[in-house]
């Protein structure tokens, strides 16, 4: 799997515009929207040099992380987190390239992302309820799902929640995985139960 940040994600670190985990600096986007645009347009065209290399390298799908596209505001998801992602969508489609997307902490509108840029498949953060998912996400392998911090917890809970996520998407398309990476203190042996237990069940 290659991957790449999408274009909104790749501009926020550019701007320097994270305030906090959780917030950015919005005005700083918004009071300079057209160079904001033309900043996008312009990541567009690397990153799909940048995808075609990675193919070339070896790759056989990639994943766009949108990894702060929760911080944009409902309103202005079309223009810099749906239509970026689907401009990467397309190209891939056309060059017959698989590919995922992660647009994290966008919430419910991970329907209106997934009937909008209909990639191949759509990664799930830790905060979608897989249920939901379920019923919401059509035409389209679903992945990850569990929260990384029950890898900080006892074995016994650490199964019995990757069983809800393997028993709820059961006969569906579905990579089994973590719905972000992992955190720097986690065990790695509980990893590898993990790994077994999903291999075995």
């Amino acid at each position: 799997i290659g991957f790449i940040g999408a274009p909104w994600t790749l501009l926020i670190y550019m701007l320097g515009a994270k305030e906090s985990k959780n917030n950015i600096n919005y005005k700083k986007i918004k009071t300079k929207e057209f160079e904001v645009n033309l900043i996008l347009d312009k990541l567009h065209e690397y990153l799909c040099l940048h995808i075609e290399n990675q193919v070339n390298s070896g790759a056989n799908v990639i994943q766009i992380f949108d990894s702060w596209a929760g911080l944009i505001p409902h309103n202005d998801l079309p223009n810099y987190c749906y239509i970026p992602n689907l401009k990467i969508v397309d190209f891939c489609k056309k060059n017959k390239i698989p590919v995922i997307c992660f647009p994290k902490g966008i919430n419910k509108h991970y329907k209106e992302f997934n009937n909008l840029v209909k990639p191949d498949g759509i990664s799930l953060d830790y905060d979608i309820d897989p249920t939901w998912a379920k019923q919401n996400l059509s035409n389209v392998v679903l992945q990850g799902g569990l929260d990384p911090k029950v890898l900080l917890s006892n074995e016994q809970e650490i199964l019995n929640t990757a069983k809800k996520y393997l028993d709820i998407f059961k006969g569906l398309p579905y990579i089994f995985n973590l719905g972000h990476g992992l955190l720097p203190e986690t065990d790695p042996d509980k990893v590898a139960k993990l790994v077994k237990f999903y291999r075995e069940y």
